[in-house]
């Protein structure tokens, strides 16, 4: 008896499940991209005024899941305290802290981004907003924009946009702002049911979704005047993001190397001014990125105490250097280290560059070789840093030589010397190689202008220009390749690109990038560019 219960319960199992794909869809069948419908008539009404309900309840017509609610979703005004969002079976339950106190006659908007996602296929109903007031009308106006990277031009996406009532500085770092809402992935924000007002707009990347500017670590837009809204929606705006530079301070300080004393600031140290106790020239200063380098002599040199001061602070950092050490270490030798980017082409110089200041150099302990033919090379130290020998040579295309230094060939500012280093110094074909040549018209003869040619995003070739109105330059010896230009306003003259500073109320410098096509061998491409004074 028991074995034909089991039997007929496999084969009505059997039966509902053919019925159940003949009803349902196939395996292999349309995927299923739509989102979540919100089923109104099980949901807490949308668009309600006197709102004063502890929660709200959104009911979709099929199961669904949340999605990094943390993030996704969006309350503008913000509220103080952190509501609890979650799902039951097919609804989401959003439920004020009850602590939470709304603001009188305030339209809200609750954005849920895309947290809300069906259970099967993820998909995501996109930006809905649950929108309510405290008062007796929805407010309907509206403002949008747009942020970009001040530098790059690039979109800035999921950055916070802040707007405030009040016209006071400090507020963005003390309070949440009146409404808030966060860009798109083109750069592009809309903040909605907004009261006519002057409001202050302010964006920044809020890393730490705490609804405040905390700088130096988030970067900072801003208008320079309070947003007129009235009647009708305003103009669309468009702001420029940056970091702001950090105040500069000393990370670390290092007299561990014999011959090398080392500062390690938070920052590239741009406004440094360096001196010392001592009356000799007998040291040399190297600013490499974050770190400033401080070579010196520590059996000879009288100095003792090095200074760096920041101009823009007034700040002195102090080192105190060894001194009066033993002879030089055994084994410690100039050594090869790559810094400058050799061309190749056969009418630039070659640089080798070294770990270690030169002072002196003698070419009887060199050799420059081309095949089995021996020169003597044409050396000096470059103009640009001591760190590196120039050698200049009518080199012959297509070539390769073996550039030799044999020991005792380099003397350090410390007194360090060689052992033999081999440097290979490969030449080209000038066909091989392509020019630009640049036009640059309507600007300012009251600016300074630096101009960067870059490939892949990196300095290729950099000028200045100053009490001009219009460039015009043959950048030439360019490898092929895809190149791009970024020319920057310098209205302060001082020959960098500066962010903004919100406190002193500057904006970033302007900035402009312009693509160039393709640079092939033995081409000329001409590029012309108008720069926008606006």
């Amino acid at each position: 008896m028991f074995k034909w219960i089991v039997a007929g319960v496999l084969v009505i199992g059997v039966l509902n499940w053919q019925c159940a794909v003949r009803g349902g869809q196939l395996p292999g069948g349309p995927r299923d991209e739509s989102p979540p419908v919100i089923d109104t008539t099980r949901s807490t009404p949308n668009f309600q005024t006197r709102f004063n309900e502890e929660s709200i309840i959104l009911t979709m017509d099929e199961w669904i899941e949340l999605e990094d609610p943390t993030t996704q979703v969006l309350v503008s005004p913000p509220l103080e305290r952190r509501p609890d969002i979650e799902v039951r079976g097919k609804a989401v339950l959003f439920t004020f802290h009850e602590e939470e106190v709304l603001r009188e006659d305030a339209t809200y908007t609750i954005n849920f981004g895309e947290a809300i996602r069906d259970i099967t296929e993820s998909n995501p109903l996109k930006n809905y907003s649950f929108v309510f007031s405290t008062g007796d009308v929805i407010d309907s106006l509206e403002v949008e924009g747009m942020v970009i990277d001040a530098y790059t031009a690039e979109p800035v996406e999921d950055a916070l946009i802040m707007v405030y009532e009040q016209d006071l500085d400090s507020i963005i770092v003390q309070e949440k702002p009146f409404y808030a809402s966060r860009t798109l992935e083109d750069g592009t924000f809309h903040i909605g049911n907004m009261k006519e007002g002057a409001f202050q707009i302010v964006a920044i990347t809020d890393a730490n979704l705490n609804y405040l500017y905390d700088p130096p670590s988030e970067s900072i837009a801003f208008l320079d005047t309070m947003y007129q809204l009235s009647g009708t929606s305003g103009d669309p705006v468009l702001m420029k993001m940056s970091q702001e530079r950090e105040l500069l301070y000393l990370s670390e300080s290092d007299t561990s190397q014999w011959n090398k004393g080392v500062f390690r600031y938070n920052r590239e140290p741009i406004d440094l001014i360096y001196s010392h106790d001592g009356a000799d020239s007998s040291t040399y200063i190297d600013i490499l990125s974050q770190q400033v380098s401080v070579w010196y002599n520590p059996r000879t040199s009288p100095v003792r105490l090095v200074f760096l001061t920041d101009t823009s602070t007034n700040v002195i950092d102090t080192l105190r250097l060894r001194s009066n050490l033993s002879e030089i270490p055994p084994d410690y030798r100039i050594s090869k280290l790559p810094r400058i980017k050799n061309t190749g082409h056969p009418a630039d110089p070659h640089y080798l560059c070294l770990d270690q200041p030169i002072v002196e150099f003698d070419t009887t302990h060199m050799l420059l070789m081309e095949g089995s033919d021996t020169i003597v090379p044409e050396v000096s130290i470059s103009d640009t840093t001591a760190m590196c020998l120039r050698l200049d040579h009518r080199w012959q295309p297509d070539s390769t030589y073996q550039w030799i230094l044999y020991p005792e060939a380099l003397t350090s500012v410390s007194g360090v010397t060689n052992d033999t280093i081999r440097e290979r110094v490969a030449i080209g074909n000038e066909e091989r190689f392509g020019n630009i040549v640049l036009h640059i018209e309507n600007l300012s003869a009251e600016s300074g202008y630096l101009v960067e040619l870059l490939i892949k995003d990196k300095p290729e070739t950099t000028f200045y220009v100053e009490n001009q109105t219009e460039v015009n330059r043959n950048l030439s010896k360019l490898n092929p390749g895809t190149y791009s230009l970024r020319i920057t306003e310098d209205q302060n003259r001082n020959r960098r690109w500066d962010p903004a500073s919100y406190f002193a109320k500057n904006q970033p410098e302007k900035t402009m990038l312009a693509e160039i096509e393709q640079l092939r061998a033995n081409w000329d491409v001409e590029v012309s560019v108008t720069w926008n004074q606006e």
